[in-house]
């Protein structure tokens, strides 16, 4: 997803409220680099994300409108543990 499109779907998402859209990149002196895809709507309704996609599915959750998906694949690793 491209910023336009997340750009758009956050407009459709704020209904008429005031809202922002950043894209934040940091490069460490080590080589590393760190990248925040991050999305506001007034009042103080915020995501971030390492993808447009996560930002977005993440505003979703906080609006209500979805709800959250653990993937078991992705689970804190103290739950595998117990799992086993």
């Amino acid at each position: 997803m491209d910023f336009m499109t997340a750009k758009d779907e956050l407009k459709k998402l704020a209904n008429g409220k005031y809202h922002q859209i950043r894209y934040e990149l940091t490069e460490y002196s080590s080589g590393m680099i760190e990248v925040n895809c991050c999305l506001y709507i007034d009042p103080k309704i915020s995501s971030i994300g390492k993808t447009w996609k996560d930002a977005l599915n993440k505003m979703k959750i906080n609006l209500g409108l979805s709800e959250l998906k653990i993937d078991p694949n992705e689970a804190p690793r103290e739950e595998k543990e117990k799992e086993e």
